[in-house]
């Protein structure tokens, strides 16, 4: 009688290490969802791909230093392109996926389920790895409403089952395919996801106004603030929330808001720029971004840049045609906000 592990959900024999079920593709109770890569100061999520355990020993694009390709024995990581929602990912169709199948419901539903996919590669350090790149298509499927059609689908950590492989190949660095190379296990990661509003359960502080003036004065920026929305917002920096400076207004303006009530922020390393300069700092984050094979389609990307840089929020000036305050300071916690009391 064997002794391995058995899959809880279909009992399927599962290796010591499994992380998912190779048979029934679901994840495993209590398995191993975060992994710490050397391109990111955060952990990252696996959401599919190899069944082998997660590892930090998985390679991601462009940090492969070997003169041959990876083979079998080798777990290499594929980022899929998703973009950090509350309470996990989404994948849409204009932003890297597509749609590609719509299948009947599942035994007992009346739900139709609609099939995506999208192509990514995995490419050593330049120099490395003979020059091959592997090619990548990773499957997600959505279920829908009778009738309704689907534009993408939401994964949610821990409930949701893992994207799946639909096929893997070589390729050599001028397209041609290349036949009988050994392909590697493959993990499918989730851009690297930093924390930010709505993955920390904070609440602004209220405070007297000489104490908030103190609190705010601990860091770089010390002037009153209008909150632009309690809620997190898809701003120029990925998520946060956006708050308007009072002093950058005209006196109309600020009479005519003279009732809203004010708070301030407490940023230690704001990135500082110009509405033209931010616009002129995105093709490095892209460059550096592609050089790690990460999601280019998704803010996931400026949110890992900015965290790379060591960056806790950004003001932006120049930005009175969007924001109807000409700077801007963009927060990434609650808790770097207090609201005036009384104000």
């Amino acid at each position: 009688m064997s002794n391995s592990p058995t899959c809880p959900h279909c009992g399927a024999e599962l290796p010591e290490t499994a992380q998912f079920c190779v048979e029934c593709g679901r994840e495993l109770p209590d398995a191993p969802t975060q992994v710490q890569l050397p391109n990111a100061r955060v952990a990252q999520s696996v959401v599919g791909g190899t069944i082998k355990l997660a590892s930090s020993g998985a390679i991601p694009p462009g940090l492969w230093t070997f003169d041959q390709p990876p083979g079998a024995r080798d777990i290499v990581a594929v980022y899929a392109p998703l973009r950090a929602v509350v309470g996990g990912w989404s994948g849409l169709i204009d932003a890297g996926w597509q749609l590609t199948n719509q299948l009947p419901p599942h035994p007992g539903s009346t739900m139709p389920r609609f099939q995506f996919s999208a192509t990514r590669e995995w490419f050593p350090a330049s120099g490395c790895g003979a020059g091959m790149r592997l090619v990548v298509t990773i499957l997600a499927e959505a279920e829908a409403q009778e009738g309704r059609t689907r534009r993408g689908f939401r994964y949610r950590a821990h409930y949701d089952p893992p994207m799946q492989i639909e096929n893997t190949r070589w390729q050599a660095e001028r397209g041609a395919h290349a036949l009988g190379l050994p392909l590697p296990e493959i993990q499918i990661m989730a851009p690297p996801r930093v924390i930010r509003i709505s993955d920390i359960h904070e609440t602004p502080q209220i405070l007297p106004e000489p104490l908030a003036v103190g609190w705010a004065r601990e860091g770089k920026l010390h002037e009153a603030f209008h909150l632009l929305g309690e809620k997190q917002l898809r701003t120029p920096a990925g998520r946060g929330l956006v708050l308007g400076s009072v002093a950058s207004q005209g006196m109309i303006d600020r009479f005519l808001r003279r009732m809203q009530r004010r708070s301030y922020v407490r940023l230690l390393n704001p990135l500082r720029a110009s509405w033209a300069e931010w616009t002129k700092l995105q093709p490095q984050i892209t460059s550096q971004a592609r050089d790690l094979g990460l999601a280019l389609e998704t803010d996931a990307v400026i949110e890992w840049w900015l965290d790379q840089q060591g960056h806790d929020g950004v003001v932006l000036e120049g930005v009175a045609e969007r924001y109807q305050y000409p700077r801007i300071a963009i927060a990434f916690r609650r808790g770097q906000i207090v609201h005036v009391e009384g104000s």
